[in-house]
């Protein structure tokens, strides 16, 4: 399975799946968002049939209904991160890296720049914000080379690039499942090494820590206790930092790897160290019976997981088709983890359909009662259904624009 999504064709389906590639189109239905408030909440959704990809902007996610009647604005701007009132992403026409706002009619660019320093790619690349300014991009340059560019996203400027050289890649291997995380000032960056001939892991998870922002002074160690770091944090995080220690999730899941009998669990690395914690591993799922996807953060040691039946995954389409995810608290402190009341709903595998604000986990999700943003409160465990989506097939990004 894993060839198949080195193959470029069939990694641009699936990356157009992911990301909402398609032209958005307005239809003749009355507007019901809810008014543009104080507060302005996007939602990055897939809707219609053929499939089109739109930005809703809504000044609330607690009640109402968010559609894309009346809505829409063809674009070629892909939605790479949000922050601060401003999207990020890809002009696909041009290829060039854009900053651009957004106003549920029109989508304005800011400013674009040329971005060729690295070999960007929906399918293959990722990005960690450092802080609130520095926006770092990651690409893996057909599976065998790592590579960054630093972006200050104030002045859309690139104040750094190139290789990172991690040393080795075994012949006829690739890199394959990306996870990274920062912690002070060093960066790491976990993967696994795949070989040519069977799409196979080695069954190792390796860990390169380097210095930033040089992205040097790198050294490799490896840990043989899981298989496979999670893949896609382009389109979903799969790690956190809490209390100066980095966490990472293991997904060696279904659709992406024939390999089998491999955890899904939480791995640490410790703040200043360059090895994988060989004292701790978390394992959170029935390794038979379920898959984990996602960390997303929610403080004191805790992140919001979906934990889907894998005894119904028969093929990928099943992420996107069927009613097998449930959301779970997961305690990396303690190694618990506790069932948040939703309904169980489409998985939307590789999506970024949590938003952590004040206290409260905003979770879109798919059910068989329809399609809602849930609103689980962090500290009371309390659930609560917030607006619904009307006419929405899926929830790629959710954010707070401002």
């Amino acid at each position: 399975m894993l060839k198949s999504i080195k193959n470029p064709t069939a990694v641009l389906c699936i990356a157009a799946l992911l990301t909402g590639f398609s032209a958005c189109k307005k239809s003749d239905k009355p507007e019901t968002v809810d008014p543009v408030t104080e507060k302005i909440y996007s939602l990055r959704v897939s809707a219609g049939s053929p499939a089109a990809s739109y930005l809703v902007q809504a000044g609330s996610l607690n009640s109402g209904t968010i559609t894309t009647a009346g809505i829409g604005v063809a674009t070629n701007l892909t939605t790479m991160t949000a922050k601060n009132g401003f999207y990020y992403g890809i002009d696909n026409d041009s290829g060039n890296l854009v900053k651009y706002t957004s106003n549920n009619k029109t989508n304005t660019i800011v400013k674009e720049i040329p971005f060729k320093q690295i070999s960007w790619a929906f399918y293959s690349s990722f990005y960690k914000w450092k802080d609130d300014k520095t926006l770092v991009l990651f690409s893996s340059n057909a599976s065998i080379q790592f590579q960054y560019a630093i972006l200050n996203v104030e002045t859309m400027t690139i104040t750094s690039s190139g290789n990172i050289n991690v040393p080795g890649l075994k012949a006829d291997h690739y890199f394959w499942g990306y996870n990274a995380a920062f912690v002070g000032d060093k960066f790491y960056l976990t993967y696994t090494q795949a070989a040519n001939s069977t799409d196979l892991s080695d069954r190792v998870t390796y860990l390169a820590a380097m210095d930033y922002p040089a992205m040097n002074n790198v050294t490799v160690s490896q840990d043989n206790r899981f298989g496979a770091p999670q893949h896609y944090t382009l389109h979903m995080p799969g790690s956190f930092t809490d209390n100066g220690n980095a966490y990472f999730l293991a997904t060696p899941n279904t659709w992406t790897t024939p390999d089998t009998n491999l955890p899904f669990g939480i791995y640490k690395v410790k703040g200043g160290t360059t090895q994988i914690d060989p004292d701790y591993f978390y394992e959170l799922t029935d390794r038979t019976k379920e898959e984990a996807l996602g960390l997303f953060y929610i403080g004191n040691g805790k992140a919001i997981s979906k934990i889907l039946d894998r005894t119904k995954i028969t093929s990928s389409d099943a992420y996107g088709t069927l009613y097998i995810t449930e959301y779970y608290v997961i305690d990396v402190i303690n190694k618990t983890k506790t069932k948040i009341n939703i309904p169980k709903s489409i998985a939307t595998a590789f999506s970024q359909n949590i938003l952590v604000e004040n206290g409260v986990a905003s979770i879109a999700a798919n059910t068989p009662d329809g399609f809602y943003i849930y609103q689980y409160n962090i500290s009371t465990a309390a659930v609560t259904r917030g607006a619904k989506l009307d006419g929405v097939n899926s929830v790629e990004r959710l954010d707070l624009i401002k």
